[in-house]
């Protein structure tokens, strides 16, 4: 589970969220969520690649035990999309 956690800390050194937004407002997307925004989804790409889940439903299942805030399925599939 240590390795589980560690991944959002990664991101977080690599890209703040300052950069991600501007790198979001520079490309003219308009970032409307309040509970799951762009960064957060970084964070569950990110954390989906080293834990290998299967598929959104999968990952939203794993992703309070690595520390990601819990989403239904459906937001993070419409906001992948």
């Amino acid at each position: 589970m240590k390795n589980c956690i560690t991944i959002p800390s990664v991101l977080q050194s690599i890209l703040s969220l300052e950069e991600v937004k501007s790198i979001v407002q520079m490309i003219g997307y308009e970032d409307k969520a309040r509970k799951f925004t762009v960064y957060d989804l970084l964070q569950y790409w990110c954390t989906a690649a080293h834990q290998q889940w299967e598929g959104y439903r999968a990952g939203v299942d794993c992703a309070h035990s690595c520390g990601l805030i819990q989403v239904h399925y459906s937001s993070f599939s419409s906001k992948a999309a």
